[in-house]
């Protein structure tokens, strides 16, 4: 727990500090050049299932010496600015005081994009907004054709296979191996049993996926490599800083599956944050790396990748897109923390789409 406080703790400072982005926007109303009152949306989560509802507190602030009674409609337009959902909060403010209003807003039970805003003002002031999105996960056609792989000690990710009907019973029924964050960590340390695993994969010809990819512990000396199949090697490298977006390959077709938009952000939870603070550095030869997906700028940033050997079997995927913490829908997350990870409609939607993509037509035969 204390971990988890004091990772909570870093990245709201990274965020604050580093980056200035966040959910949090202010408005105005204005009488005559005299700023009266703002509006502000504090945080909350981004994705939501269909029917569910959206808790986010309203904060007005007084920016007078006198007392004020507001009258403010709050609504929801879709992503064609058209209305489909509206309140009025009615109200009195003291002199220079604030009150945040507890707001609950009833999610669409249709998939897309919203916006939480006011009405547009006549005199051009800014207009607070709180963006979100709406979609119920599916699996693609091709992704009903597939089945996958991962050690009885992914115990969430066995879950989550089992609960989409995509789960193999051996690894000789599958056509990917799925493995977290343990896996990973015991694949470093040199377990027998993960590498022979990973080893056993790949000369079946079949997708290995590593997700949640990163350092095990601190990053440590960027010159410390840690070896990968195909005589490839990795090593860790610290990022400018923790990106909330980043944007899918759209040639990739299965990928980008019933997603509005190839762009991804605001996971639920630790700020909205998709990809973490870490990059990766490549050192080898004779594989072909092939980028999924882009992030951040100056420079980019490509959080998931794929290695194709040249003279060798199989395809390895490596994702540093956060999914951990986010797929089960059966976990609820505490109120009035909307910092922690909670269940993610799109990145359950994700890695759907992410285990579906990495299967080659020859594993379908």
């Amino acid at each position: 727990m204390v971990r988890l406080i004091s990772r909570i703790v870093l990245l709201m400072i990274i965020f604050a500090v580093v980056t200035g982005k966040g959910s949090r926007a202010t408005g105005s109303v204005n009488s005559g050049d005299e700023k009266k009152y703002q509006l502000t949306f504090g945080e909350s989560y981004h994705n939501y299932l269909p029917g569910s509802l959206l808790s986010i507190g309203v904060v007005f602030k007084n920016t007078t010496t006198d007392s004020l009674k507001i009258s403010r409609e709050l609504l929801v337009t879709d992503s064609e600015g058209v209305k489909v959902w509206n309140t009025v909060i009615n109200l009195g403010l003291r002199p220079s005081g604030s009150v945040t209003i507890p707001l609950m807003v009833p999610v669409s039970k249709s998939s897309g994009a919203f916006t939480l805003t006011i009405a547009e003002e006549a005199n051009g002031a800014p207009v607070p907004s709180f963006l979100f999105s709406v979609i119920q996960p599916k699996k693609s056609p091709r992704l009903s054709k597939i089945l996958v792989h991962t050690p009885d000690s992914e115990v969430g990710l066995n879950k989550f296979l089992k609960s989409w009907d995509i789960k193999a019973p051996t690894i000789s029924w599958g056509q990917v191996l799925l493995l977290g964050k343990k896996s990973w960590a015991q694949y470093v340390a040199g377990d027998k049993e993960i590498t022979q695993l990973v080893d056993r994969a790949l000369k079946r010809e079949m997708s290995v996926i590593f997700i949640d990819f990163g350092p095990v512990g601190k990053i440590e000396d960027p010159r410390k490599k840690i070896r990968l199949p195909y005589d490839v090697s990795v090593s860790f490298i610290k990022a400018k800083a923790p990106e909330q977006s980043f944007v899918l390959k759209s040639n990739y077709k299965e990928l980008t599956f019933d997603f509005p938009s190839c762009q991804m952000q605001h996971w639920n939870g630790f700020l909205g944050v998709t990809v973490p603070a870490n990059d990766f550095i490549f050192d080898g030869k004779d594989v072909k790396i092939n980028a999924y997906a882009t992030s951040g700028e100056n420079p980019y940033r490509f959080p998931l990748v794929e290695l194709i050997p040249k003279h060798e079997k199989g395809k390895l995927y490596l994702s540093q897109i956060l999914t951990e913490g986010r797929l089960d829908e059966l976990v609820k997350p505490q109120r009035n923390h909307p910092e922690l990870q909670a269940y993610d409609p799109v990145a359950v939607q994700f890695l759907l789409n992410l285990i579906s993509a990495t299967v080659g037509d020859n594993l379908l035969k």
